[in-house]
């Protein structure tokens, strides 16, 4: 199977998103079909005395609070994993240790070329002093695993990246490590 042949008709630069129209030539004419063309971001998982750092924030996208983890766009010269380090210091507050390289997903490839780079990391020390971007009203909400989990289960915690990062530090058997403050240390 060969996929549809793909023209761009229009662009549009809006912020910081670049919104595509296009057309997909089928069997049966021409079809219309968008992209969003976005940034990379970074996101980083991390404890911090057995706990984990999420930040809440109001997501006018879908008009409600979320749990999300520490993350952010990834400045020009800037590594996926400084990004995460740098994101997770303003946004939390913590400091991060050892990064581990969790990789890269498309949160959404029906729509968007964006790439999440996921990193984990084990914490040392008590939050400092955070610095907001222009726009950002977060708050740092520390939860045990069992409080994560729980909400895992019933569907609360809707943060893509988190269960990808979950599960792939399952696989690999650094969980535990995760949570006993263990993740990076030879």
């Amino acid at each position: 199977m060969e996929p549809f042949a793909y023209h761009e008709v229009e662009s549009h630069e809006l912020g910081r998103y670049r919104i595509e129209l296009g057309e997909l030539d089928t069997q049966t004419g021409p079809s219309p079909y968008s992209i969003v063309h976005m940034k990379p971001f970074s996101c980083c998982v991390a404890t911090v005395d057995g706990r984990l750092a999420m930040v809440r924030q109001f997501r006018y996208s879908v008009g409600d609070w979320q749990l999300e983890l520490p993350a952010g766009g990834i400045e020009a010269g800037e590594t996926p994993a400084q990004a995460a380090a740098r994101e997770l210091r303003e946004e939390t507050g913590l400091t991060a240790g050892s990064l581990v390289d969790m990789g890269m997903v498309y949160p959404s490839v029906g729509s968007t070329d964006e790439e999440c780079h996921i990193f984990a990391t084990c914490c040392e020390g008590a939050p400092r002093m955070r610095r907001l971007d222009r726009g950002e009203q977060t708050e740092l909400v520390l939860l045990r695993r069992e409080e994560v989990e729980y909400m895992m289960d019933e569907g609360t915690l809707r943060y893509p990246a988190l269960y990808v990062a979950w599960l792939r530090l399952a696989r690999k058997g650094l969980l535990d490590c995760l949570f006993e403050g263990t993740m990076g240390q030879s």
